[in-house]
């Protein structure tokens, strides 16, 4: 599952200048740099992001600063609530792909932005595991796109410990499809 075009050019619109205030105001790339420009370096991104998602204020200071659609506002004012850390993705539903922490196995329904989880790793067998900021997005879960995998292959033990928990959560209604 992936948001429909006009929602993820919608997330565009308030994530990238969301990270240009940022480096502009704290300077966290030297450089000169514009996330609304027609290419991004997904590694400088990655660098203003990780440091937007360690300090909130800079998220309530954006939303004083700029004069935004109230929609914006609020999907701004929620991403206060991520979740950033470690994944295994487990499986590809219709309704998105099994994101579960390696922290504290806490299973999550993650759907893609431009294309589903499934689409974007097609070949690589799962399980996959994959360094992330999860998003509440609306009524669904995303990333901020900026998601680093990692080349492991996974014995069968791990598979199956991975199928179980998500399969726990699915019986005991504990699949977080909403941040």
């Amino acid at each position: 599952m992936r948001l429909k075009s006009e929602e993820a050019s919608m997330f565009y619109e308030i994530f990238l200048p969301l990270l240009d205030y940022v480096n502009e105001n704290h300077h966290v790339i030297m450089e000169p740099v514009h996330f609304t420009g027609e290419s991004v370096d997904p590694r400088d991104a990655a660098e203003v992001a990780h440091f937007l998602w360690e300090h909130n204020e800079c998220i309530d200071d954006y939303i004083a600063e700029t004069a935004l659609p109230e929609e914006h506002q609020e999907i701004l004012s929620c991403w206060k609530h991520r979740v950033s850390g470690t994944f295994m993705i487990e499986r590809h539903l219709k309704k998105g792909s099994v994101f579960i922490s390696t922290d504290n196995n806490a299973v999550y329904l993650v759907n893609g932005i431009i294309d589903s989880w499934g689409e974007m790793f097609p070949d690589i067998p799962l399980p996959i595991i994959v360094k992330a900021t999860l998003l509440p997005f609306r009524n669904v879960i995303i990333t901020d796109g900026l998601v680093s995998a990692f080349p492991i292959c996974f014995g069968r033990n791990i598979a199956i410990g991975l199928k179980e928990t998500y399969l726990t959560a699915k019986q005991q209604g504990k699949i977080i499809t909403n941040l």
